[in-house]
């Protein structure tokens, strides 16, 4: 009973004192989608941008339900992943090697894709997003 008496008084020496959690990306997206933009667009900004994505095709049925994701294409060079939060893409983009990661996008990349090229799309992707 004496640590419980001892934990309420100290409790109520700091009771003018509050914290609001600060939320995470993962926590902001689990509410809803971060952004408008889907892997169509994303495909096409990359395909404004004169970058590699030949071949695209639809990967959703047999991507997403392991990796979490949404929606997903690949191509030859790239896949896109779209995630339902910032939060589920970051706990898939950590167990990959070759990818980018913009918000709840991320692009995993053919070994053949050097790091300038990496760039290039991400840059495609944050435009994308950003009109998203």
């Amino acid at each position: 009973m004496l640590p419980v008496i001892l934990l309420a008084a100290g409790l109520t020496g700091c009771g003018d004192k509050q914290t609001v959690p600060t939320p995470t990306s993962a926590t902001q997206g689990a509410a809803g989608p971060l952004n408008g933009v889907s892997v169509a667009e994303v495909l096409a900004a990359i395909d404004a941008a004169h970058l590699p994505a030949l071949n695209p095709h639809d990967v959703t049925a047999s991507v997403c339900p392991a990796a979490g994701c949404t929606e997903a294409r690949a191509t030859d060079t790239v896949s896109i992943l779209k995630f339902p939060s910032t939060g589920r893409a970051e706990i898939y983009a950590a167990a990959i090697r070759d990818m980018v990661q913009v918000e709840d996008v991320v692009l995993v990349f053919d070994s053949a894709v050097g790091d300038s090229q990496k760039q290039a799309y991400s840059q495609a992707v944050k435009r994308a997003v950003a009109h998203g």
